[in-house]
């Protein structure tokens, strides 16, 4: 978010600026590890970029505690999910920050026509293309 308070990595914005399709989740605070999701097709997995936010604390609690890889333009991944850092948070409470990204998706990812948000502590079980075509919005 520019001039928002809150930044991302450069490596992070030129990611999320091919993503059309979010599907977007955030863990701030060690509250959780990334839940993988389930039943997603093929077609889904090409079409939409599974975003991960995170502040560094939960950053380097998924670290210690779950396999990551990094690709070649230094992202972070967590099987399918991209886990983007959350850095110059705009409150000092942790809780209100892990609102932001949720309220503001539209600004963490501007380029994208469609979100979807999953809370952290939540698993996505159904293809989000049937979630686009049950609200008729593909």
């Amino acid at each position: 978010m520019k001039n928002g308070g809150a930044e991302m990595d450069p490596a992070d914005v030129e990611y999320v600026k091919k993503c059309r399709f979010v599907v977007a989740s955030g863990i701030f605070d060690k509250y959780d590890i990334p839940h993988q999701p389930s039943n997603i097709s093929e077609h889904s997995k090409m079409l939409f970029c599974f975003l991960m936010v995170a502040d560094e604390v939960s950053l380097d609690f998924i670290k210690e505690n779950v396999t990551t890889r990094k690709d070649s333009d230094g992202g972070l991944w967590v099987d399918i999910w991209r886990l983007i850092l959350f850095k110059h948070q705009p409150y000092d409470e942790r809780r209100r920050n892990g609102k932001v990204p949720k309220i503001l998706t539209h600004r963490l990812f501007p380029e994208a026509q469609y979100s979807i948000w999953i809370d952290g502590k939540m698993e996505l079980i159904v293809d989000p293309l049937l979630i686009l075509e049950r609200f008729s919005l593909i």
